[in-house]
């Protein structure tokens, strides 16, 4: 009888130190290793890789001064006073297991996610308050499918109009300061226990703690053929990957778990310990972001500030509240406002981390009428030193204007840039074969569209139809056409139309209706030769 694979039990294509799992051969002798507490008692976990992604940013020019804080242009890159070039990147640090630890990280994230969902579940309105890494239904049939930060975010924005119709109100939008590499220690060791109904964390569950918090990693640049200083990274080493793959039968950056201890002996490569610190005494803190189980231990940190929140703010108050991982919303009247933001900024600090006040957000959403137009809902934005009308409130990638909805402009921008720069690349290696072979460039127009849109946001099932050979009654082979249902990986276009028929804005539809004038214009631009 075959074993039914838990969600958990993943495959994962990514190059690590050990070899690549197949977890649908090996189901049963990993369900009975992952799945044996005394096992896990005693594993020991590999070192994580580090790698980070770099996010361009667009940011007001911090050379001018505070005085002309109304007057700041934004931009991707500035002038310093020395006169060197700086670029405004964000680069965010990102660690992930070996293929067997990432197994464990996923088992017991289930555990606790099951008993974390069953602590939500005695209060209905706290359930309502958590957003971020849970699977929360659209509605209650049976087969109904999960909400997206689409559906988030169109709740929130039904939420303010609804409140606003009899009466102005306020948005309060909070950002938590470095969260996850903030996380306590001891305070998420209370928290695991807690959960689990222990006084202390059992022997396997503190080993996975450990594993979580007291990790050592590699850096993912240090296994590449030579670290460039700038530039485009160097490659990794493919003849060595390749006779790993032909000898061993699997793909990894090491022959053996020997081979590579050997390496960090010899300091070939360096072992790192605790990228993130605290304090005066730089105690490690935090937890690394992109292990299966670190949105679980995210959200559980949280809950006991969930409910301080829920309780003074919707249950004291009358207010809304909504936590999607670090983002923190509040809608409430104008007379609470004040109140309502010094508690949220006090009743943290009893979690360890702090509230980033340089990015906290005030709105006003009240009805104004414009020439003869009759009066909309508009936002204003607060600030101390100055009151912009209809400046958007951005919330999970979308800006609400009060009388409507758009994609977030920021990352329509990347989605072009995006376009464009693939478009580029294309078009010089078109070209540059093209000179090579002594004919005119081709490149596929229908096959690059495709590559740029790709950007695989969400999963959705959609039905596609195939044609396929059948024996009729009389043996004779026809073809007939059949429809089924494939896992669909959609695209940045498909993600903006879902979310123009979810939230009933065509503005967000026509947000894109020049894409393919933008593409053509950048093939004809970059196609030369």
């Amino acid at each position: 009888m075959r074993i039914k694979t838990p969600d958990w039990l993943k495959n994962r294509g990514y190059l690590h130190i050990t070899r690549q799992i197949d977890v649908h051969s090996n189901t049963q002798k990993l369900l009975s290793k992952i799945c044996n507490p005394s096992y896990i008692a005693k594993y020991a976990f590999f070192p994580l890789i580090h790698a980070s992604i770099d996010e361009r940013r667009y940011k007001p020019n911090p050379e001018l001064t505070v005085l002309d804080q109304r007057k700041k242009e934004k931009c991707h890159s500035y002038q310093d006073s020395k006169g060197k070039y700086q670029k405004h990147i964000k680069s965010r640090p990102l660690h992930y297991a070996t293929h067997m630890d990432a197994l464990i990280f996923g088992y017991y994230a289930n555990v606790l996610q099951d008993k974390y969902e069953e602590e939500l579940a005695k209060d209905e309105e706290l359930s309502k308050c958590v957003l971020a890494y849970r699977k929360i239904k659209i509605s209650e049939e049976k087969d109904s499918k999960h909400k997206s930060t689409i559906h988030f975010a169109h709740e929130v924005f039904e939420e303010i109009k609804a409140r606003s119709k009899n009466e102005d109100c306020m948005v309060l939008a909070f950002d938590i300061k470095s969260f996850f590499s903030s996380l306590n220690h001891v305070k998420l060791k209370e928290a695991w226990a807690k959960l689990i109904n222990e006084t202390t964390l059992p022997k396997d569950h503190y080993n996975v703690f450990k594993a979580s918090t007291r990790f050592s990693y590699i850096m993912l640049d240090d296994l590449r053929i030579r670290n460039n200083s700038g530039g485009r990274k160097a490659p990794f080493d493919e003849k060595k990957l390749a006779k790993i793959r032909n000898k061993q039968g699997f793909n990894a950056f090491f022959e053996s778990p020997e081979e590579f201890r050997n390496k960090v002996k010899n300091k070939e490569i360096r072992l790192h310990r605790f990228p993130f610190r605290k304090g005066e005494d730089n105690t490690p803190t935090g937890i690394p972001q992109g292990l299966p189980i670190s949105a679980i231990l995210a959200n559980l940190y949280l809950l006991e500030f969930d409910k301080l929140v829920l309780q003074k703010v919707t249950r004291e108050l009358g207010g809304y509240y909504r936590r999607y991982s670090d983002d923190i919303v509040v809608i409430c009247k104008k007379e609470n406002v004040d109140e309502i933001e010094h508690f949220v900024t006090e009743s943290i600090k009893d979690s360890l981390v702090k509230i980033s006040t340089e990015k906290t957000e005030k709105f006003l959403f009240t009805h104004r009428a414009f020439g003869k137009q009759a009066p909309r809902l508009t936002a204003i934005k607060l600030s101390k030193h100055v009151c912009t009308m209809e400046a958007p409130f951005v919330y999970l990638g979308f800006e609400f204007y009060g009388n409507q909805t758009l994609i977030k402009s920021t990352n329509l921008a990347k989605f072009y840039r995006r376009m464009i720069s693939t478009v580029k690349r294309k078009s010089r290696l078109a070209i540059k074969i093209a000179e090579n072979e002594g004919r005119n460039p081709v490149v596929f127009r229908k096959r690059l569209y495709k590559l740029y849109i790709n950007t695989n946001l969400n999963k959705t099932i959609i039905k596609r139809r195939f044609k396929t050979l059948k024996v009729n009654e009389v043996g004779e082979y026809r073809i007939e056409s059949i429809e089924k249902e494939k896992d669909f990986r959609s695209n940045y276009l498909s993600y903006i139309r879902r979310a123009s028929k979810i939230m009933g804005e065509d503005a967000i539809k026509n947000q894109i209706r020049k894409h393919r004038t933008l593409f053509n214009l950048a093939m004809s631009r970059h196609l030369k030769y």
